[in-house]
């Protein structure tokens, strides 16, 4: 996932957003780490964290395995903790791009995510093929996380 990917999929849920949310928030534009999304709910104030995967449908066909995700939690180079451990968003929105184009949001509350993640044995990979190197994520199969699913959304 590149920064244009995570970018893409902020404006997709912030567009999803604009149908039920109010005062819709894009992250600044500088070094932070919180939430990408902020909006009022129904008189409450919610955040997200949105990452977006344009390939796990095509590794999955490739490979001929389930679709997985890629979920962030360690910044390998500064031995620090980054995504869904660094975020304090509500929220943790994955949006899968599939092979016929159809982009989907996965939404799961973000702690129950990563308590899940945390206690689970999934794989743990580094971010070489699809990023910059620098990270290490959890890589789950998307079914395996259906119990957690919060909402799931057709974006496209």
């Amino acid at each position: 996932m590149s920064f244009i990917d995570g970018n893409k999929g902020e404006s997709l849920w912030l567009n999803q957003l604009k149908e039920t949310h109010d005062n819709i928030e894009k992250a600044p534009s500088k070094k932070f780490y919180d939430w990408d999304i902020k909006a009022e709910y129904k008189g409450s104030e919610v955040t997200y964290e949105v990452k977006y995967d344009s390939k796990g449908y095509y590794y999955a066909d490739r490979h001929k395995r389930p679709v997985n995700l890629y979920i962030e939690f360690k910044n390998t180079r500064k031995g620090e903790d980054s995504g869904i451990k660094a975020s304090i968003a509500m929220y943790y929105v994955y949006i899968l791009k599939s092979l016929d184009g159809v982009e989907t949001a996965y939404v799961f509350n973000r702690l129950e995510l990563l308590n899940h993640l945390s206690e689970s044995n999934y794989k743990v990979k580094g971010n070489s093929s699809g990023g910059d190197n620098n990270a290490q994520g959890w890589v789950p199969p998307l079914d395996s996380l259906k119990t957690l699913l919060r909402k799931k959304v057709v974006l496209s």
